[in-house]
């Protein structure tokens, strides 16, 4: 490995550290502190944030780095990135739980099922957000800012996609007949939902299988879970280091992984429980 200077810029080190509040005095200024701070800490103890094994979400992420340390349970270094996003999606997911369950009281129908547990991989259940009996649909909310929005528009990463997949075969598993899947891009930024946005895909064909394309790509997802759960255990008993294991960085996605930290980059101390991502990770 190749080693890198351990010394940064203070322009290098602010880029890094969490942007300030502010206020109109120096009391709001401290006040609006407080505020945040109590936002963080109850964030960092969300039951999402706590749990130990991944689910669905995160098995299609394409870094081998971060799911296998996500699987071995390696402490958060990522001291960049801000609760905030999940904050919002989180209370969204409630109130758009609470919009379906009263569709169905109000029409005296149960058309929708909010909130599932279902089980794609055994290691690895999850909680899908909706099921459309009347279109046989697997449908998951995704409340985006402007720049998610416009890449879900183009394509929506491979990730969403394999979520998707993974909760469509949940139902299956339950018994319950499931012939697309969908994904309900929201404009979590917008003054409206007129930029409201849904995405589709076939799941299974006329004989209630998996089309070969999405049976490939989950024999594919599976196959790499299996490979990753080997490097997370290599993780554990020290045979292997953090940033032995490959990686594959991606500007949105490290800004928000559990391990990024710029400084690992020109800190070869870190690089055992951190990872440098890439020069260009934002929000």
């Amino acid at each position: 490995m190749t080693s890198t200077p351990a010394t940064q810029s203070a322009d290098q080190f602010m880029a890094a550290a969490p942007k300030s509040v502010s206020g109109s005095s120096p009391w709001s200024t401290r006040y609006a502190s407080e505020l945040r701070r109590i936002f963080h800490e109850h964030a960092a103890r969300a039951p999402r944030t706590l749990q130990q094994h991944l689910g669905p979400s995160e098995l299609g992420v394409e870094c081998d780095r971060q799911v296998a340390g996500k699987m071995a349970a390696f402490p958060a270094t990522n001291h960049v990135s801000d609760p905030w996003p999940s904050i919002v999606g989180t209370a969204c997911h409630a109130w758009a739980e609470e919009a379906f369950r009263g569709d169905n009281l109000r029409r005296g129908v149960l058309r929708w099922v909010a909130e599932q547990k279902v089980t794609p991989h055994p290691d690895h259940p999850g909680t899908a957000d909706l099921y459309d009996a009347f279109e046989r649909a697997v449908v998951d909310h995704k409340f985006l800012g402007e720049s998610s929005m416009a890449k879900v528009r183009k394509s929506p990463p491979r990730k969403y996609v394999v979520q998707l997949l993974l909760y469509g075969i949940g139902y299956l598993k339950l018994g319950l007949p499931v012939r697309r899947v969908a994904l309900a891009a929201y404009p979590r930024t917008a003054a409206t939902l007129d930029g409201l946005y849904v995405w589709d895909r076939q799941l299974t064909g006329e004989d209630g299988q998996l089309t070969a394309e999405n049976a490939a790509l989950i024999d594919s997802v599976f196959s790499d879970t299996a490979r990753r759960r080997q490097q997370a255990d290599q993780l554990l008993v020290g045979d292997l280091r953090l940033d032995e294991v490959p990686a594959d960085p991606d500007g949105d996605e490290c800004f928000f992984c559990p391990f990024y930290r710029p400084e690992a980059a020109r800190n070869p101390a870190l690089l055992a429980t951190s990872c440098p991502g890439t020069a260009s990770s934002t929000p």
